[in-house]
């Protein structure tokens, strides 16, 4: 008879550990998805607050202040400026960007201008490039770099206007 008592309870505390183990994982799973679920909520809200600025082109107007308007714009011709790799402005000095990085013009002439201008074109975007840190190249923030490069490079040229820049490839390691 204590051998029967023995197993029972045996029995009964194995009952007793897999009801609590699995209450932990459903708890422990149920946690995790409110916290995924209240991560994504708050990133739409703030998203929802932000303006939306799709800064692809600009038009060929400057604007009081120097900076060229907001205006969508589909290039018909790109210039490919090759690859950058650039250190970046963090404190550690170890990280760094990867880009490819394209300019879109209308104008034909101004073909020839920037194959001239190459170098002195490359040298103005690594210079917008090596100001920032790693976290500032973002989605949130890609069109105001697209902004400041463009703003950097179209007073350089003289046959034509710059209508957007296209980022190729763009890794930030």
């Amino acid at each position: 008879m204590s051998e029967k008592n023995v197993e029972k309870k045996d029995s009964s505390l194995k009952k007793i550990i897999i009801i609590v183990v699995v209450l932990a994982i459903i708890g422990a799973g149920a946690f995790g998805g409110y916290m995924l679920f209240a991560k994504n909520k708050k990133g739409a809200s703030n998203a929802n607050q932000m303006p939306v600025n799709n800064t692809n082109a600009i038009n060929s107007q400057q604007t009081n202040n120097g900076m060229y308007p907001q205006q969508v714009v589909v290039s018909s011709k790109t210039y490919s400026l090759d690859e950058f790799l650039v250190n970046l402005a963090d404190e550690d000095g170890k990280r760094f960007v990867k880009a490819k990085i394209f300019i879109g013009y209308e104008e034909k002439k101004l073909a020839k201008e920037l194959e001239t201008k190459k170098p002195i074109l490359r040298d103005a975007v690594i210079g917008v490039l090596r100001t920032k840190k790693a976290a500032d190249i973002n989605p949130k923030n890609i069109d105001k770099i697209k902004m400041e490069i463009i703003n950097k490079i179209a007073p350089m040229l003289e046959k034509g206007r710059i209508n957007s820049i296209y980022f190729d490839d763009l890794i930030v390691q």
